[in-house]
């Protein structure tokens, strides 16, 4: 899920329109549920300013080939827009794969996410914000999932250089998720569950060039009722900018989900590397 600030972070230009000193500012944020609160700023959050959409399209795959040959395919779209009151993010992702052995091919990959987050005041200390996304996944075995909540960020931020923030939130989910019975044959039922997440996430980017940067995202998302029952994701990316509105992506990205194989997965993980190239207007 996306849990997004500026949208601008991941491509600002080492000293680009600033002067030659870094300047490093310190903000806060620790993100806990606040109902009321939240209710209001969603109720009054139309995006004040001047600010523009920016929109970011990305196209990336993988192949392997050798004794088991394997073809990934992947692409990614968002929408931001951000001014001093309010900061608003759309996303979505798909992602599909097949297999081949003995010259059988087979799908095994097939996966999609939409998220949404508006943030209050991107650019303060203390920054409060919603978010929701809805996603299915083919090999974690998921019917669908959906989850909404509110949250905090606490963020060092050392201008063009590097940025760390971490964020707590607390989400309400409900899923739609097979559940295999001993002995019974043929597709497993889908049940539907209802529980309260904890989500914790700590990101880092650093500009190491006016054209190389990194970013690394882990998010850990345990239930509130049951912390052995979790879900864990992590994304490590470089992107080299071959100019002001494109670039190329080298991605891996790991996905856990602590009861995939009770589902019906072969595996609880669910990793890909992919390389592939991005656009922004």
């Amino acid at each position: 899920m996306s849990e997004s600030v500026r949208p601008d972070d991941a491509t600002r230009r080492l000293g680009a329109g600033r002067p030659a000193t870094v300047r490093c500012a310190l903000r806060g944020t620790m993100r806990v549920a606040l109902g009321g609160t939240t209710a209001l700023v969603l109720a009054t959050a139309p995006v004040a300013g001047q600010a523009r959409w920016e929109r970011t399209v990305e196209i990336a795959g993988n192949y392997l080939y050798g004794n088991t040959e394997q073809a990934i395919f992947s692409t990614r779209a968002g929408v931001s827009r951000a001014d001093s009151l309010w900061g608003v993010r759309l996303d979505g992702r798909y992602l599909i794969g097949a297999s081949s052995r003995n010259g059988d091919q087979v799908m095994d990959r097939r996966s999609w996410q939409l998220s949404a987050s508006v943030d209050r005041r991107p650019e303060d200390t203390h920054v409060q914000f919603l978010l929701a996304s809805v996603e299915r996944s083919l090999e974690l075995r998921i019917d669908q999932r959906v989850n909404a909540g509110v949250g905090y960020k606490y963020v060092i931020d050392c201008d063009t250089v590097y940025k760390l923030d971490v964020s707590v939130a607390l989400l309400a989910e409900v899923a739609a998720l097979p559940r295999p019975v001993a002995g019974q044959p043929g597709p497993a039922p889908i049940v539907r569950d209802e529980l309260a997440r904890l989500s914790a996430r700590l990101r880092y980017r650093n500009q190491f060039t006016d054209r190389l940067n990194f970013d690394h995202v882990t998010w850990y998302r345990p239930e509130l009722a049951s912390v052995d029952r979790f879900l864990a994701s992590s994304v490590t990316a470089v992107q080299y900018s071959l100019s002001k509105r494109a670039g190329l992506r080298l991605s891996f990205q790991n996905d856990y989900d602590s009861l995939a194989r009770e589902r019906g997965a072969r595996s609880n993980h669910n990793g890909q590397i992919l390389i592939g190239v991005n656009s922004k207007f």
